[in-house]
């Protein structure tokens, strides 16, 4: 009995030691990548200073309070406050079973530090707030921020929210980072000067995904930082189920409901594309007149915009925002100023890789009649040549598609509302499809336009605004040489 008891004590012993061992680690690990995630915030967020950060760490846990300034100090000689600074403490809680939760590195819980004029309502609602981060031994973390309900009203308006929480995740790698969010409800409401305003949105959900080529912190400096978080490749898929605007002038409502939306980012080969897609319902209600549409659609992309340059672009702006605590604001103008010619040539550039913006569809139902508008922007064979020539050049090269579907039983609706007769419809209606710049698509009017090589034709035919106009050929071009005169 004295041996199994000696065997087990021995044994706690050893456990013991070794979970101490393994804590000092945790601690020790956490605390260098703490302070040199801290190192790089004013070299990667120039609008962030720290002005002041300790660190105290124990066996089992450590507290770390850091100040953040946000915006630049008045310069010497100036007047006016100075900028806000926030304050935060984290409570980190070392590993490898920090607070028994779970298994880790650590898990800090993060607490705004308020000073004491804070009102106390404010106080009591940041203090139910809850920022909690899960830290792996392999580096990867996880973060879910908890906002409690909440109300702010005065005489005239009230805004309440519901309980909504926000998570974000990073592998070990520091190549992937995940997204997700919940908005269960907002609301506002306005009384003014005998009028009424309200807001509401409900049951707002997302989710993203989106992977790296490389570590997305490996950055020392803002280009690299801002240059990385531009080459991802990801998806996000959302959903909301009303978003409500209402005001007493006009007697007016608007609901958009049953609303789903998703992205896509794709990087191949240096080129940047990605496809929205956002579906839905809506109603409108005016002066007592109600207007219902039973599906929205929305589809739009970008192909081959040229991720290096895009990086420049975007980088030149951050470089200068990035000086903007070191200069008077009359140096900061100038040399915006100066840049803007620099950074408008780097967009030219984005032209050699032919380039497209286009949104596919924009399609409404409404009364069982769906009706569609869709165009596009492209630019097609830049070269670098081109590039240094006068913008009339450019012009040749970009090509420019638009194309539209009309229900006929939409157009009725004019006749019906007493703006036209129904032979004037008709004519207006003829002249378009004779003139060729319309036809017809059984109960639907179609129109496709095309820009190209610097020149324009509806429905594959040069477009001429005599016949639209009513002019014979030879008072065209009587016209022509009027306006020459």
């Amino acid at each position: 009995m004295n041996k199994a008891v000696a065997y087990g004590v021995a044994t706690v012993a050893v456990l013991g030691g070794a979970y101490l061992g393994a804590v000092v680690y945790s601690g020790n690990v956490m605390q260098r990548e703490y302070e040199a995630a801290l190192d790089k915030v004013e070299k990667t967020l120039p609008f962030l200073k720290i002005v002041d950060r300790q660190y105290d760490k124990g066996l089992f846990s450590a507290t770390a309070t850091v100040s953040l300034q946000l915006g630049c100090s008045p310069q010497a000689g100036e007047g006016g406050a100075k900028p806000p600074t926030l304050t935060f403490r984290d409570r980190i809680t070392h590993g490898p079973l920090p607070g028994f939760t779970g298994v880790g590195l650590a898990r800090i819980d993060t607490q705004l530090v308020l000073p004491p004029e804070t009102p106390e309502k404010l106080r009591q609602w940041l203090d139910s707030m809850s920022i909690r981060t899960a830290v792996g031994f392999d580096g990867g973390m996880n973060t879910r921020v908890d906002l409690p309900a909440g109300e702010i009203k005065d005489a005239e308006g009230r805004l309440n929210w519901q309980p909504m929480h926000f998570v974000f995740s990073m592998n070990g790698a520091h190549t992937a980072i995940n997204q997700d969010f919940a908005v269960p409800e907002i609301t506002f409401n306005l009384a003014r000067d005998g009028e009424t305003v309200s807001f509401k949105l409900a049951n707002l959900r997302g989710e993203s995904a989106s992977e790296f080529v490389g570590d997305v912190l490996r950055g020392e400096s803002a280009n690299e930082f801002v240059g990385n978080m531009l080459t991802d490749s990801g998806s996000g898929t959302g959903s909301l189920d009303l978003l409500q605007v209402a005001s007493s002038r006009g007697n007016m409502q608007f609901d958009l409901n049953q609303v789903k939306f998703s992205v896509v980012q794709k990087v191949d080969n240096g080129l940047l594309g990605s496809t929205t897609a956002l579906t839905g319902a809506a109603n409108l209600k005016v002066g007592g007149r109600d207007f219902k549409f039973d599906k929205i659609e929305l589809q739009e992309s970008m192909k081959r915009i040229h991720a290096p340059t895009l990086q420049k672009i975007v980088l030149g702006f951050w470089q200068e925002l990035g000086g903007l605590c070191n200069k008077t604001p009359e140096d900061f103008a100038a040399s915006v100023e100066k840049q803007q010619a620099a950074l408008l040539f780097a967009m030219k550039d984005l032209l050699a890789y032919d380039p497209e913006y286009s949104v596919d569809k924009i399609a409404v139902t409404y009364e069982g009649h769906e009706g569609m508008l869709a165009y596009s922007v492209a630019a097609k064979g830049v070269t670098g040549e081109d590039l240094q020539q006068p913008d009339s050049r450019l012009m040749n090269k970009i090509i420019v598609k638009a194309s539209s579907r009309v229900p006929l039983a939409w157009l009725q609706k004019i006749v019906e509302a007493g703006a036209m007769s129904q032979e004037q419809l008709d004519a207006m209606i003829d002249k378009l499809v004779k003139t060729g710049n319309a036809t017809r698509d059984g109960d639907v009017i179609a129109s496709a336009a095309l820009f190209e090589g610097g020149q324009l034709t509806i429905n594959g035919k040069p477009f001429d605004i005599g016949p639209l106009l009513g002019l014979a050929p030879h008072q065209q071009d009587d016209a022509e040489d009027d306006s020459e005169d």
